[in-house]
């Protein structure tokens, strides 16, 4: 038996590709490493979590973790069916468990597996213990987990759902659902079934049409996210059904896609800047937003017009988690359609911004693209570019020595100064800015840029990918 020598968290947890390097000995051998890092730390009491996404082996997976736990004196909480990430969460937090474990691959291909560590607040685990746990697992494991008996009375089954969304509606203003809407609602084959429409059900003048609401382990043969390309079935549905809205969530149900009617995607950004202006302006809240330095500088303008303060982090949500407890901080955000808002979890929750989606539409009767355009003629305009590169050795030299020596110029403009919070970031004039950085899960460069200019935004994007791949030339 082949046992994997080492594990590495990247920005959301350990990933792997199924029956490669994600396999039933390596999650056993993560469990009993966790056992044993535990007696580390001081007055934690021996309870996990443990759930799963609705992906293959996610189950098999889970029940395995759990044996192991209870075998080494455990009380175990598993859920008792594929659970969203963000109600798992909510549930270690509202249980004061100290860490949870869900085997999920997010949004990636159905070939992956992975598994994301929560801590007691409800966040992905920050990197310090993520090291210490990397560091267990390498210390334990020469020690093989074959086969073990254990107390089956130690594994508890849990269904976190109906608290979830009690703890939902108290985030949402429920009058807004008092209009007619009609509502497509597209899981896209993942574990968010029955929790979207588990709410708006509630409410007899909204109308829905669920789409892919069935568990498809390799769901329809694409990876479960969200995006323009993935939800085209909800485009459709949306525009032909004369629909107000359509959500889509993503695998595990952390990340959002967002349909207007008429059969249009709404890009991450545009709807992020959406949440933040209507939770201001409609529902009256107060606090700055805290974004990664991917995510669009629209935030940025609407903060400075409310004298709010903006936080700037690396990507990764649990860079953004501790700002989440801070009294004047209302709203995370994350480029690849992540959102949170406080008092909720200090992590991405698809589920919250799909409903609160639906909220704005009920309320302004208005589509969404007349809410972006509103914004647009009193804060201005920016688009976002973004694209990839394969981590070939070559590239990832050029990549350091770029970090090492930042050009003076882009696009034929002077660059006004620099950033290597995560990877490097250059401004220049007029707010647009351009980021090139190591994926933390992926063995690719991702790029991106924000202008005023959408062709000038494209145009950075393929200097950076020149410069990076030696195509200058």
């Amino acid at each position: 038996m082949t046992i994997a020598p080492s594990i590495r968290f990247g920005t959301a947890g350990w990933r792997g590709i199924i029956g490669r390097d994600f396999t039933f000995a390596t999650v056993r051998q993560l469990a009993y490493a966790l056992s044993q890092w535990w007696s580390r730390q001081e007055d934690w009491p021996r309870i996990v979590a443990v759930s799963y996404d609705s992906r293959f082996l996610s189950e098999r997976f889970a029940e395995e973790c759990a044996a192991v736990f209870a075998r080494y004196g455990f009380e175990v909480h598993l859920t008792h069916r594929d659970t969203p990430h963000p109600a798992f969460s909510w549930y270690v937090r509202h249980e004061n468990i100290p860490l949870g474990l869900n085997f999920t691959g997010s949004h990636n291909p159905p070939k992956f597996s992975g598994v994301k560590v929560v801590d007691a607040q409800g966040g992905v685990l920050g990197d310090g213990l993520s090291r210490e746990i990397e560091e267990a697992y390498r210390e334990h494991h020469a020690h093989r987990v074959l086969a073990f008996t254990y107390d089956e009375t130690r594994i508890r089954y849990v269904d976190p759902r109906e608290p979830y969304l009690e703890a939902l509606l108290e985030l949402l203003d429920t009058s807004c659902f008092q209009s007619p809407l009609r509502v497509v609602i597209d899981p896209l084959f993942g574990s968010t079934r029955e929790y979207l429409d588990g709410v708006l059900s509630r409410f007899p003048h909204v109308e829905l049409e669920l789409l892919h609401s069935f568990k498809d382990p390799y769901f329809g043969g694409y990876a479960p996210e969200a995006t323009g390309e993935t939800v085209k079935d909800l485009l459709h549905v949306v525009r032909d059904g004369k629909f107000h809205i359509g959500i889509a969530t993503d695998g595990d149900g952390d990340r959002f896609g967002i349909v207007d009617r008429g059969g249009f995607f709404i890009s991450p950004d545009r709807m992020l800047a959406v949440f933040y202006h209507y939770l201001l302006t409609e529902r009256k809240l107060t606090g700055g937003v805290v974004r990664n330095v991917a995510t669009t500088h629209m935030l940025d303008r609407i903060a400075a017009a409310f004298g709010l303060p903006v936080r700037q982090t690396p990507i990764g949500f649990k860079n953004m988690a501790p700002y989440l407890w801070r009294s004047d901080v209302l709203m995370a955000a994350e480029e690849s359609s992540g959102f949170a808002m406080r008092p909720h979890i200090p992590d991405k929750d698809g589920i919250l911004a799909g409903l609160l989606a639906c909220e704005i539409a009920a309320r302004t009767g208005q589509s969404l693209r007349a809410y972006w355009r509103r914004l647009t003629r009193e804060f201005g305009e920016l688009h976002q570019a973004k694209s990839i590169c394969t981590c070939d050795p070559d590239t990832i030299r050029r990549y350091e020595r770029f970090l090492q020596s930042p050009p003076e110029r882009l696009g034929g403009r002077p660059v006004i100064r620099n950033e290597t919070l995560d990877g490097l970031k250059l401004y220049l004039s007029d707010e647009t800015w351009v980021l090139i950085r190591r994926a933390g899960t992926e063995p690719v460069f991702r790029v991106y840029s924000e202008s005023e200019d959408p062709k000038q935004a494209q145009t950075l994007v393929r200097e950076i990918l020149n410069r990076i791949q030696d195509r200058s030339g």
